[in-house]
């Protein structure tokens, strides 16, 4: 606590002299007549005091108490002293600590401001980098432009220089397809005056023998007519089958069962991915030994033995054997027919028409991915493959209905140009029988589908099995080739030619080896006069027909073959 030594300073002086006046107005001194009107002398006043024993007593008390009270006053004031010192000291000491906090924090301030600073710099930096690595990344994308530019133009000139090329390849073919012509016509020409001058010889030969033989002619016999011969084009169809009324009805009748077997998969595949379900892990094992199996096809014959067998055994086999729930195969099958005993009991495992439709999926996914290779060994493969599993009894339907129209679903679905489909790009459905609604946006995806899918199903058609039915008759080539070349000038489009590509490149030599000479005047046509009739004006229509214009040339490079 705080106290005023003053103010008890003063008190105690109060009390001192209120003692002392009291005191000495209680002496006779005080009270003498003398007091104020003489001087006493002080020898006299002494003695009188000492003269007094009370008086002598009351002076010692008072002096007593003076002295206490000075003792007291004294005490005070030294405690006062030793407060005021402790609080001087106290005061001192928070000075300190408020200069030593006033000090801190003007420390705390300055490496606020510093950290601040350096914050700054660091954002500065920052932005700088910043600004730094933009202006780089606008000078790569610049390069990158102007490369880009210089690829375009080179390519242009590359592609002029092509054109070029192929113009004069064209004057040149058309010149010497117009000198063959006239060395045709002059020859024809001449066939024909030797057969005439021929004709007049006989004429009048068997004329002059007639004369010398009328007198033993009793009566002419009448002459038998040769019956005439009529050349079947091979692999022609009939009127009902190539109309085109028909076409388009099975056209429907595949894209609907499409359709199905597209809701059907996605159903048991849910099924099967329920807890518990007791084909769970069977369908996922097949499911994924199949696109592992597939993968693993190349050119080598010995391999693609190796991964047919585990087809079979890992996925065809485990499906046909797994007991589980069965189908009414009717709704599956299109082309194929059933007899009354098939008709009575129409059920067919759903577990292997599951391992059916993925796989065709399949197939055609590996024939696309294969459809820029050239030779198409591999993509071969994949077709020998499918069509020996069509092909065998275990898994067809009573062992006897091949399941076919699985696969030629999915071929009218991805390419119905094959089947004489024809569209246009001006309407939905027209894009749709194109198969070019998946691919509006990328010709060169679409080109790989065509031109893929087209292969492969020349690999399956174009296909011979010792001691078994084949399951895609040759003649389906042979229809789908003229289907394509075939079609009107005016619904010819980018995806005509690249379907006769994928059905002619790589299958020549086999297309010649089953039908001969017709088979050459095809070629002649699909390379010569298809491409010519190519509306030029429509989109990737010019680029998609000189492809198959140069065919010829890479035939008689390759395998020294000419068709014309």
């Amino acid at each position: 606590m705080h106290i005023k030594s003053s103010g008890t300073s003063s008190s105690s002086m109060n009390t001192s002299t209120s003692l002392g006046s009291s005191w000495l107005d209680g002496s006779p001194s005080r009270q003498s007549p003398n007091r104020h009107g003489r001087h006493t002398p002080r020898g006299s006043l002494i003695r009188d005091l000492n003269e007094s024993p009370s008086r002598k007593a009351q002076i010692e008390f008072n002096l007593m108490l003076n002295r206490n009270d000075r003792d007291f006053h004294e005490r005070l004031d030294k405690a006062a002293a030793e407060r005021a010192k402790i609080h001087d000291e106290q005061l001192a000491k928070a000075a300190q600590e408020h200069l030593r906090i006033q000090e801190g924090a003007k420390l705390e301030m300055e490496r606020l401001l510093l950290e601040q600073e350096q914050e700054q710099l660091r954002r500065a930096e920052a932005q700088q980098r910043e600004l730094d690595r933009l202006r780089q990344e606008k000078a790569q994308q610049e390069a990158e432009i102007q490369r880009r530019r210089l690829e375009a133009k080179k390519q242009e000139e590359e592609l002029a220089r092509q054109a070029a090329e192929r113009q004069r390849q064209i004057q040149e073919a058309e010149t010497r397809a117009k000198a063959q012509r006239e060395q045709e016509a002059i020859a024809l020409r001449q066939r024909e005056a030797a057969e005439k001058k021929s004709k007049e010889e006989s004429v009048a030969a068997a004329a002059a023998a007639a004369a010398a033989q009328a007198k033993t002619i009793v009566q002419p016999q009448p002459q038998v007519q040769p019956k005439p011969i009529t050349s079947l084009v091979p692999g022609q169809p009939s009127a009902s089958t190539s109309s085109a009324a028909g076409v388009e009805e099975l056209h429907r009748k595949y894209i609907a069962l499409h359709a199905r077997m597209k809701a059907f998969r996605k159903e048991f595949a849910e099924e099967a991915k329920k807890p518990g379900h007791p084909l769970k892990q069977y369908v996922g094992d097949a499911r994924r030994a199949l696109r592992l199996r597939l993968g693993q096809i190349s050119v080598d014959r010995k391999s693609s033995q190796n991964a047919i067998n585990h087809i079979r055994n890992e996925c065809f086999n485990v499906a046909l054997n797994t007991p589980g729930p069965t189908v009414d195969i009717r709704p599956y099958l299109v082309s194929q027919q059933l007899n009354a005993e098939q008709e009575a009991q129409p059920q067919y495992p759903a577990f292997l028409l599951y391992i059916w439709i993925i796989f065709q999926k399949s197939v055609i996914q590996a024939w696309t991915s294969e459809a820029d290779t050239e030779g198409g060994v591999a993509l071969q493969e994949v077709g020998l493959i499918t069509a020996s599993l069509f092909a065998d009894k275990t898994y067809m339907f009573n062992g006897a209905v091949p399941m076919v129209d699985i696969m030629l679903a999915k071929l009218h679905r991805r390419c119905p140009i094959l089947f004489g489909i024809r569209g246009n790009t001006s309407t939905k459905e027209g894009v749709t029988n194109l198969g070019l609604d998946r691919y509006r946006q990328d010709e060169n995806a679409y080109a790989r589908s065509v031109t893929g899918v087209s292969a492969g199903y020349a690999s399956l058609c174009l296909r011979q099995f010792k001691g078994k039915e084949p399951p895609f008759p040759m003649v389906n080539y042979w229809r789908s080739v003229a289907l394509v070349i075939n079609t009107p000038s005016n619904d010819i489009y980018s995806g005509h030619y690249y379907a006769l590509k994928g059905l002619l490149r790589d299958f020549t030599q086999k297309f010649l080896l089953y039908y001969g000479v017709a088979a050459k005047a095809v070629l002649r046509r699909a390379t010569t006069e298809f491409p010519n009739r190519a509306l030029r004006d429509r989109p990737g229509v010019a680029i998609a027909a000189d492809l198959v214009r140069v065919l010829a040339d890479s035939w008689k490079k390759k395998h020294n073959l000419v068709i014309g």
